[in-house]
């Protein structure tokens, strides 16, 4: 077993807009989760672009973590 100091990780970021990730229809984004889950991605921090003129403007950063084997 690999001690918890020892273990070494990836990333990705996945960019979506702010109408696509608050809109109405939340299954193609949960169907993008799960499918990212089931690749042994985690969901473990998002950031919002405050740079949009208002609410809903501007992109929404998700970043996923895996370990690497």
């Amino acid at each position: 077993m690999t001690d918890a100091h020892d273990t070494r990780w990836e990333y990705k970021i996945v960019r979506t807009t702010d109408g696509g990730l608050f809109s109405g229809d939340t299954a193609p984004m949960e169907d993008a989760l799960n499918s990212l889950g089931g690749e042994g991605w985690e969901l473990v921090d998002t950031i919002a672009d405050s740079r949009g003129a208002g609410a809903g403007s501007g992109q929404t950063a998700l970043v996923f973590k895996r370990p690497i084997e």
